[in-house]
């Protein structure tokens, strides 16, 4: 018997998950399930949550997120299953990792969110066109973190001709991240929403805006 505990001692921590005995390395998660915490924890070493410009925490806490789940993915990848019975227990296992990962996050998340709504952004314009530009964050969405870019704009000239309105997202330097277009009939003024979110390549620096016509 004393022998038989000791080979499982020494068995791969995937392979006792695999057979219903789970040895976790530990960390500073608290998932609440340690394999999901061996992921966050593992994820946390590589992805650092950081302030972005514009999105705060959010867009780097998306990639964690993200890596994370990937990591908890091959864990349960490298299962190997002997029986249908097995399988079936194994994708439960699996389910309820992901749930709990989920949920970790998404706590995360919500906290990162709070005093972005209605934040003002910075933005650039011609000034022979535009008399006066703002644009803020107005949360659509706390549980998907999405968010509609509000444009208040006033022109020095009316247009009452369909054209196109592009904004584009630049980083601190000026450098165009991507851009964003409409066509509308501005008229004098015009007040705009355009749906934006923080798991974009570009979120992490985005900065400020420049619109133009």
């Amino acid at each position: 018997m004393r022998k038989k505990f000791k080979t499982l001692a020494y068995l791969p921590a995937i392979a006792l998950f695999g057979i219903g005995i789970i040895r976790c390395v530990g960390g500073g998660a608290s998932a609440g399930n340690c394999v999901v915490d061996d992921a966050i924890s593992a994820a946390e070493s590589q992805i650092t949550i950081i302030e972005s410009p514009v999105f705060g925490k959010l867009p780097s806490l998306f990639e964690q997120k993200l890596k994370a789940g990937t990591i908890l993915s091959k864990q349960f990848g490298k299962i190997k299953t002997e029986s249908m019975d097995e399988a079936t227990r194994n994708q439960q296992r699996r389910e309820d990792a992901v749930q709990t990962l989920d949920d970790y996050y998404q706590k995360k998340i919500e906290e990162a969110i709070e005093g972005l709504d209605g934040k003002n952004i910075k933005v650039e314009f011609d000034e022979k066109q535009v008399a006066s530009a703002k644009c803020t964050l107005k949360l659509t969405d706390s549980e998907r973190a999405y968010f509609n870019l509000v444009f208040d704009v006033k022109l020095k000239q009316p247009i009452d001709k369909e054209v196109e309105f592009k904004w584009e997202y630049r980083d601190a330097t000026g450098t165009r991240l991507q851009v964003g277009s409409d066509y509308i009939i501005p008229g004098a003024k015009f007040v705009k929403e355009y749906m934006a979110t923080a798991d974009r390549d570009y979120s992490m620096t985005f900065d400020h805006l420049y619109i133009k016509f």
